[in-house]
Order: C-alpha cells, then structure tokens, then sequence
C-alpha cells in the first residue's frame, strides 16, 4: 500500500490485520501519488514487486 503523507484520507491502521503480506509505503506527497511522484512510486512498485520473487 503507497500512502501521501500530506492526504486528507487517513491510513487505515486496521489495514495490516485485514491484507496478508503487506508492506506500507509513505510518500511526502497528497493523494494523486502517481501523478505527484511518479518515479518513487515506480521504484516503491518494483522493489516490491522484486521481493515477491524471493
């Protein structure tokens, strides 16, 4: 999960009791992550996507 620190959406603290495997990513950004820090999201979704292969 990619989190904006600075969104008005809180984190769902409940969230790593509900998802198996998850990994939390906090960015200093709003909510439109992708379009705000597009090249920490990529490499936030390719190390991820890195350790699955492990």
């Amino acid at each position: 999960m990619i989190y904006g620190v600075q969104d008005t959406i809180p984190i769902n603290e409940n969230l790593k009791n509900i998802v198996p495997n998850l990994d939390i990513v906090r960015l200093d950004c709003g909510h439109w992550i992708q379009q705000e820090r597009p090249e920490e999201t990529t490499l936030a979704i390719l190390r991820w996507l890195a350790q699955q292969n492990d």
